[in-house]
């Protein structure tokens, strides 16, 4: 009973539009893919419905990343002879089909290859099948299971971080990691969005006063426009539609009744200045993949 009421739930939660009386307001499209527990679900972005993709069984979705071909890269947990087991698993949405990669976690593809960054509790590696076999080479060592931040920005190169320690850049060409020192006072990598044409992150950058701003960073920390979001939110960005020019953001808030946490989903216009909440609760978690093509 608990799972169907967790699908009906997921199927129907929050469906309010504010400010839907804006008949003027551009349709958004696409949809936005999160995990759920052990559910892999979609957000249809046209009219804010949910729907569940695939259901993992006993293995439960940590976060989700962008595959090739229509896939989804999935970084799951499960049990195996009674011990947790991080997996790296690709499900292809259209055929339903699922492939366990590596044991591994904090999976990610760079941007538009089959090269993937992951950890194993006590490397981090970069890897790419070639004729069967996972050519691997070692980005960095650290303590067994730290805590670990990744950030894919080129086909080369990504951002990485070892629980609270330096930023890095390492680059797949020259096979070196790259200290970023400037990028460590404003930037929390775990909320950062990386913007591929302005080849800046998009960070949470607190004020003097203990609110926060959103604002462009260069790699070097150099600080770039701020964007006119409400600085007294606690809003997460969590995607960029880049062919529709529109950053979506989710809102950890604290419900006045019951106390419980909500999470709000917000959209913010960047061609018009235009900041509505689409859905009043609906969590997604840290991560999403967004498709312009298809749909769950």
């Amino acid at each position: 009973m608990t799972a169907v009421r967790t699908i009906v739930a997921l199927a129907l939660a929050g469906i309010w539009l504010a400010g839907c009386g804006s008949d003027d307001r551009e349709e958004l499209r696409g949809s936005l893919y999160f995990g759920a527990g052990k559910y892999v679900a979609a957000l249809d972005l046209r009219d804010g419905s949910t729907s569940v993709v695939a259901n993992l069984g006993d293995a439960e979705v940590l976060s989700l990343g962008q595959a090739v071909d229509d896939r989804l890269l999935l970084n799951i947990i499960g049990t195996e002879n009674q011990r947790e087991l991080h997996q790296l698993v690709l499900y292809d949405i259209r055929t339903r089909q699922r492939l366990t990669l590596l044991n591994g976690r904090y999976g990610h593809y760079l941007p538009g290859t089959r090269v993937l960054v992951f950890d194993d509790g006590v490397n981090i590696w970069i890897t790419e099948k070639i004729r069967g076999t996972w050519e691997k080479t070692e980005v960095v060592e650290h303590r067994y299971n730290a805590a670990v931040d990744v950030l894919p920005i080129t086909a080369t190169r990504f951002i990485y971080r070892v629980e609270d320690g330096p930023f890095y850049v390492y680059d797949r060409t020259a096979s070196r990691s790259i200290p970023l020192q400037g990028l460590e006072s404003p930037c929390s990598l775990d909320r950062a969005l990386w913007i591929a044409h302005r080849e800046q992150m998009l960070c949470r950058v607190r004020r003097d006063d203990g609110t926060y701003e959103y604002a462009y960073v260069a790699l070097d920390g150099s600080q770039d426009e701020a964007l006119p979001l409400p600085g007294d939110r606690d809003l997460r960005p969590i995607a960029y539609l880049s062919d529709q020019n529109v950053l979506v953001l989710t809102e950890r808030r604290q419900a006045r009744v019951s106390n419980r946490w909500k999470w709000g989903i917000w959209i913010y216009r960047l061609d018009t200045g235009e900041f509505y909440r689409m859905l009043d609760d609906q969590h997604l978690g840290d991560t999403v993949v967004y498709s312009a093509g298809y749909h769950g």
